[in-house]
């Protein structure tokens, strides 16, 4: 996961990236967030042509991101209401 900062026809640029990677736990395995790149603070820069991949984020994912890098907000599951 990453913050985009900005993006042109042949780059993006970007802040806070992370790997996910399984851990152990009590419960059983967990995602967990590692550092993308330990040696540099952001933000980074790379070319579109480098770019393997991209996809849509799991709520469950996005919410323990922005714990750790945004505001705190964890967004709520959708829920029917029904009564």
């Amino acid at each position: 996961m990453v913050e985009i900062c900005s993006e042109t026809e042949n780059m993006v640029e970007f802040k806070n990236p992370v790997a996910c990677v399984m851990q152990r736990s009590d419960k059983g395995p967990v995602l967990g967030f590692m550092p993308w790149m330990q040696a540099g603070d952001g933000p980074f820069v790379v070319n579109k042509d480098k770019i393997v991949t991209t996809c849509a984020v799991a709520d469950e994912v996005k919410n323990g991101y922005n714990q750790i890098f945004g505001a705190g907000i964890v967004v709520p599951p959708k829920q029917l209401i029904v009564g």
